[in-house]
């Protein structure tokens, strides 16, 4: 089966995209010094991205 120079770009560019993408994770995980999201990181996360301001309200602070 003989690929099209087109296909075997697709393919390249799929390989290429999913290397960084674990790279990327990978990193992300390193700094952080967790293998995945435990439950209290999770209420941590959720806590940490609503703000209070007094009057019993919560609005939600953005995290970029």
């Amino acid at each position: 089966m003989k690929l099209s120079i087109e296909a075997k770009v697709a393919v390249a560019v799929a390989i290429a995209f999913a290397a960084l993408s674990l790279g990327a994770i990978a990193q992300e995980q390193s700094e952080h010094g967790t293998a995945g999201l435990s439950q209290m990181s999770l209420r941590g996360s959720d806590s940490s991205l609503s703000g209070h301001n007094g009057t019993g309200e919560s609005q939600l602070l953005a995290r970029y």
